[in-house]
Formats: C-alpha cells, sequence, structure tokens
C-alpha cells in the first residue's frame, strides 16, 4: 500500500512539474509575441526596433538552449516561428528600406552603433550553438539565419561563420 502510495505521489509531484514548465514556456512565448508585436507596430525608428527585435531573440535563444530534449526545444523554437514570423519580418524589412536609403556616412555610424550593441556579443555566441543543436530541422536554421542575417546585412559583416 505504501508503495503505491508513493508512487502516486511520484507521479503527480512529476506531472506537477511537467505543467509548471509549460506555463512557464507559454509564459515565455507570450511575452515574445507581445514585445515583437507592439515593436512592429510602434511608430520607434527602424534602429529601435531592431535593437528590440535582437534583444527578445537573444532572450529567447537562451531561453531554448535550456531545453535538454531537443523534441521539446524545437516544440518551442516551432511556436516562436509561427507566432512571431510576420512581426520579425516587417521589423527586418523596415530595417532594410531604412538602411538603403542612409548615405554612406550615415551607414558607416550605424555599423559603429552595431558593433557596440549589448545584444551583438549573445547573438555571436548563441547562434551557431542555436544552428548547431537544430541542425537537422531546416525551418529553425533558416529562422536563425533570417535573424542573424538581417543583422549582417544592415552591420556589413560576417556574423553567419
Amino acid at each position: 500500500m505504501r508503495k503505491h502510495f508513493f508512487l502516486l505521489l511520484l507521479a503527480s509531484a512529476l506531472f506537477s512539474l511537467q505543467s509548471c514548465a509549460s506555463l512557464q514556456q507559454n509564459g515565455w512565448l507570450s511575452k515574445h509575441r507581445s514585445n515583437l508585436e507592439s515593436l512592429a507596430a510602434s511608430n520607434l525608428s527602424a534602429e529601435q526596433k531592431l535593437d528590440g527585435l535582437l534583444s527578445d531573440y537573444v532572450l529567447f535563444l537562451n531561453q531554448d538552449l535550456k531545453f535538454a530534449d531537443p523534441r521539446k526545444g524545437i516544440k518551442f523554437v516551432q511556436k516562436y516561428h509561427d507566432q512571431n514570423l510576420a512581426s520579425i519580418e516587417k521589423i527586418l524589412k523596415g530595417s532594410e528600406v531604412w538602411k538603403d536609403q542612409l548615405n554612406l556616412k550615415d551607414k558607416v555610424a550605424f555599423g559603429v552603433r552595431i558593433v557596440q550593441k549589448p545584444y551583438l556579443k549573445d547573438l555571436i555566441k548563441l547562434g551557431p550553438k542555436f544552428k548547431r543543436k537544430y541542425k537537422e530541422y531546416e525551418f529553425a536554421v533558416k529562422m536563425a539565419a533570417r535573424i542573424s542575417g538581417g543583422i549582417t546585412k544592415l552591420a556589413g559583416k560576417n556574423l553567419e561563420d
């Protein structure tokens, strides 16, 4: 009888932990979606929107790389991708249009500012880890390449390697 009670208690504890993790992940995804939607719709400058996107993306990478089980991690990536693709594309497209309108002096100044951004070091460190972890999941690698490629194109540097 004690064994059954202990097993039942253990099973309910494991289920509670799993439920808490799911709630936490859903909370993370909700915050990402809200943040990116408000950024995309805001009247902020293209550079500020890009800063917000990349800061959010670094946070997402940190959260995703905590998953020990790649299957659970890829579900998190898929949800992030599905919920935020339109906002990400809108921000990146606006940033590209803005950069194309800059003169040479302003482009150089922007490149210098990008190199000094606090998220750049994290993006350089986390991007390759993410790509290695999910190399067999083409959509995840494409999403990572699109976002890091967006900053690469804007900064005029090769951060992909």
